[in-house]
């Protein structure tokens, strides 16, 4: 299968474009808000969308994002909605799936693939599938780009393991700790870019606990972007009953973008 998802992204990189990642959580706070909130995204300038299908038991999630998950659940969100939801709402950036292994298996792996692919989904994280558990998934690789998590607790072998394996884009955890909560130590992460490097020409993307502009602008320095999820979800959730939400989303989002075209003038 073309990686379509790396060669968008690398094509992003080629502009001397740094790339940015919001992550929301699908059905919150609800679907017509959701996809107002993807459209926005899109009109700002990110280079893809991370989808987190609601589980029961996200545990990889910090509080924000479980909040979100345990809101969208009992709004009566299910896996198999979300294609039939996306499959009529036309976006030009890909989608990436993040979730966990049980819903995938009670999907059904190629029927996930291909129901995913077809509403416009480029891209799967599984945030409890370490590499070895990725090839479990291949009945979906041809339909999606599987993603493996790095961190910087991981061996230099199994990094340049995971930079061979991984389609899209590798997802860096810049730390110890669940999203949102993560403390973040860029010395830590540079030797882990300096291997990854070593074995893949796919974007290098930092994620969890990246909670400012500024930040976000520091990780790009030494990473090809970064990914934007618990920071974002609390906006939302802080703005909920806000009228004005999207045009203050909207803001939040290019404040963000901003910071990362920063670097990318540099």
């Amino acid at each position: 299968m073309t990686d379509r998802l790396a060669e968008i992204l690398n094509a992003k990189k080629t502009e001397k474009k740094k790339l940015f990642l919001p992550y929301l959580t699908f059905g919150y706070p609800n679907i017509p808000i959701f996809l107002d909130l993807l459209k926005i995204c899109q009109d700002q300038g990110v280079d893809a969308i991370e989808v987190g299908i609601p589980h029961s038991d996200p545990v990889a999630d910090g509080p924000i994002l479980q909040e979100s998950s345990y809101h969208a659940l009992k709004n009566g969100v299910t896996p198999e909605m979300i294609p039939e939801v996306l499959s009529s709402f036309q976006l030009k950036v890909p989608l990436v799936a993040m979730t966990y292994g049980n819903i995938v298996f009670q999907y059904g792996i190629e029927r996930f693939g291909k129901d995913y692919r077809q509403a416009g989904f480029q891209g799967l994280i599984v945030a409890d599938f370490p590499l070895e558990t990725s090839q479990m998934l291949d009945n979906l690789k041809a339909f999606l780009s599987v993603i493996i998590l790095a961190s910087t607790n991981t061996s230099g072998e199994r990094l340049r393991k995971i930079g061979q394996e991984s389609r899209g884009f590798v997802y860096i955890v810049s730390g110890k700790g669940v999203t949102g909560k993560t403390n973040i130590d860029i010395e830590q992460i540079k030797p882990v870019i300096t291997e990854l490097r070593k074995s893949t020409t796919i974007p290098l993307l930092i994620g969890f606990g990246v909670n400012l502009p500024g930040m976000a602008r520091e990780l790009a320095l030494i990473a090809d972007g970064v990914i934007v999820g618990s920071a974002i979800v609390r906006f939302i959730s802080q703005h909920i009953d806000d009228s004005e939400l999207l045009n203050k989303f909207a803001g939040y989002l290019s404040q963000y973008r901003q910071a990362l075209d920063q670097v990318s003038a540099i």
